[in-house]
């Protein structure tokens, strides 16, 4: 069945980046903000679409055409965003709310920083426009994040098909 790949891989990876979160979460709850943190989750998106795109070609009779491969690529991005959205909700809303208010200081701290580049009068409104509340999760600001998302996550799935399609069957045996 053509789905199993993208389900099996897109709920490892979001498993994976659930965990790497957790990761950080408890070993510094202000690491859990870096972006090498958050920027590394590509790392298991990537290597599960390209897993599932692996998977279903080595089952395909012949080459590994374009649309599956886009397919899968796509779909287990979707299943593994899925995942870790939901977690975030979870852990913004109900797990540990304080970190809505960690947040908006990192945030802070990082216009304070910046305040040569942006210009002090820019920096000031951007510290009146980012309060802690502004940050508060909601079903639609989650919904709306979640679907933002999509547009990297096909732009990632484009880059791996296209390293996966034409493929005749990873050495099959």
């Amino acid at each position: 069945m053509r789905n199993s790949s993208i389900v099996k891989f897109g709920a490892m990876a979001g498993v994976a980046v659930v965990l790497w979160h957790l990761l950080f979460h408890s070993l510094d709850k202000k690491l859990y903000f870096r972006l090498e943190v958050q920027w590394g989750v590509l790392l298991f998106y990537v290597l599960a679409m390209y897993l599932a795109c692996r998977n279903e070609a080595k089952q395909s009779e012949g080459l590994f055409a374009w649309q599956p491969a886009l397919r899968t690529a796509f779909g287990t991005f979707v299943v593994a965003h899925l995942i870790a959205h939901v977690f975030y909700f979870v852990l913004f809303k109900f797990i540990d709310p304080g970190l809505i208010n960690l947040q908006a200081e990192i945030l802070s701290e990082g216009i304070e920083r910046s305040k040569d580049l942006l210009g002090e009068e820019n920096a000031w409104k951007m510290q009146d426009q980012y309060k802690a509340e502004d940050f508060k999760p909601t079903f639609q600001k989650s919904a709306f994040s979640f679907a933002f998302g999509l547009i990297g996550g096909f732009i990632l799935a484009l880059a791996v098909a296209w390293t996966t399609y034409g493929k005749s069957a990873f050495n099959k045996k």
